[in-house]
């Protein structure tokens, strides 16, 4: 950073102004925010007047111009409200309620759509949804999953026709093999059973248009895999929280270091577009704890805790598509209205937004995005839900007892919401199987987690 002072001091000071033991307006000048910042109050977004469209971007090695915004539909709302589906989950979905977000997306230039297979009744709903406007509006991007024991020729071939009728097309438009992590799984999912090689001779007959994957390896396990073919275009998680590193668990260790800057550096530097996946961080980024958000609100007021990241994601210029995952039309409202006339960040922003990245990280947050890989659970413990309960309050929960009273009552708030769910679904519930290990993208030490959280329960 230009200014004089270090990462780790700005790092302590940002910390303290966001626990209010601190005054932020100083510290955040000397970063460079216009000193009348700190004065400016929060600022609501505006909807994208009716008939103005996003940003787009073209990509002339797909000769495809596609939205700077998709809409990932793993989170779909549902019938019950709020989000849905995704892997591993089953909730009914809500038609009508995504059969209007659908139409607001594609009357604002949203052409950009993911779904998968694996992500419960989604690509049925969404199919139906999207039939419903002319084939050109958009664009469909699902993926060919067979895991496990799935893993067969025959089982591809039909989890790929499948998908065609449930969309209600002849053709993807973008196709990826799901969650490759290293070599040896692509070899055992894709390349043994021949149906790589199949899926190759289905976009010599024009069914699909493009093909690429989705990334959930190490930084080390990314050259193997872009080395194999010509990819269209690789989808990495990317957000700024992840930047410098991903948190991972026990999958982690000597030679398993993963960030977003490499994967996205390495990828733009084959000249290989970058789709981004969990720009939000499954919801985490958006419900950041006050401390951070403040920190957020006074550097940009004009922008929620959701758009800063989204934004951090959106000026980077060999992003392809930024996905989220949107559960109402609010939030594919407000993100609309982001990407229409954009304004991306700079360098000194880029910089800011890593220093938030520490704060964020400081406060004991579990890197969980809620994408329910790991479900369901052979005990019936609700994983994700577990850790949004614990980072809810994870700063109360992670540092040394300071006798204020506003931890204290994070930590009974907390609580409540750990009692409030059913008995069979909480972390105290968890046998230690370690079923859910192999299934997290994250990497995450799931039952490590529900013994602290069930400690931390204990000692409240």
């Amino acid at each position: 950073m230009e200014e004089k002072m270090t990462r780790r001091e700005a790092l302590r000071g940002l910390f303290f102004a966001g626990m209010g033991l601190a005054a932020g307006g100083p510290l955040l000048q000397s970063l460079g925010t216009p000193a009348a910042a700190a004065t400016v109050p929060a600022a609501p977004w505006t909807e994208a007047p009716e008939g103005t469209k996003i940003d787009t971007r073209t990509w002339s090695k797909m000769g495809e111009t596609l939205g700077l915004l998709g809409l990932g539909c793993m989170r779909l709302p549902t019938l019950g409200g709020g989000g849905g589906g995704g892997f591993g989950r089953r909730q009914p979905l809500d038609q009508e309620a995504v059969n209007a977000m659908v139409d607001y997306a594609i009357a604002h230039g949203v052409n950009y759509f993911d779904t998968a297979p694996a992500y419960g009744e989604s690509e049925v709903v969404t199919g139906k949804a999207l039939s419903r406007h002319p084939r050109a509006s958009f664009k469909i991007a699902t993926k060919i999953s067979n895991m496990g024991g799935r893993a067969t020729l025959e089982a591809g071939k039909q989890m790929f026709e499948t998908s065609l009728k449930n969309l209600q097309v002849d053709y993807i438009d973008f196709l990826l093999l799901h969650n490759l992590q290293n070599m040896e799984g692509y070899n055992s999912r894709f390349r043994d059973n021949g149906l790589f090689k199949w899926l190759l001779e289905q976009k010599k007959k024009g069914r699909i248009r493009h093909i690429g994957f989705s990334f959930h390896g190490s930084n080390a396990d990314l050259p193997g895999l872009v080395g194999l073919y010509d990819w269209d275009f690789v989808q990495i998680q990317l957000n700024y929280a992840d930047w410098k590193e991903m948190s991972r668990g026990w999958g982690s260790g000597g030679g398993n270091e993963t960030s977003s800057e490499y994967l996205y550096n390495y990828l733009v530097g084959k000249g290989i577009p970058v789709l981004v996946m969990e720009p939000v961080k499954g919801g985490a980024l958006a419900n950041v704890s006050e401390g951070v958000a403040a920190v957020l609100r006074e550097r940009h007021p004009d922008l929620t805790p959701a758009a800063n990241a989204l934004t951090f994601v959106g000026s980077l210029p060999g992003v392809m598509v930024t996905l989220s995952g949107m559960s109402n039309m609010a939030q594919l409202k407000e993100n609309v209205s982001l990407f229409t006339g954009f304004k991306p960040f700079d360098e000194k922003e880029h910089a800011f937004m890593l220093t938030v990245a520490d704060l964020y990280k400081s406060k004991g947050q579990i890197p969980c995005t809620a994408c329910a890989y790991c479900m369901p659970c052979p005990a019936g413990v609700d994983i994700p839900g577990n850790f949004k309960i614990f980072n809810s309050a994870s700063d109360a929960l992670t540092l040394s007892d300071t006798g204020r009273k506003d931890l204290a009552d994070k930590q009974k708030a907390f609580l409540k919401l750990y009692n409030d769910q059913d008995k069979a679904i909480r972390a105290d519930a968890c046998v230690g199987c370690n079923a859910c290990l192999p299934k997290c993208p994250q990497h995450i030490s799931i039952p490590q987690h529900m013994t602290r959280i069930r400690e931390i329960v204990a000692k409240l």
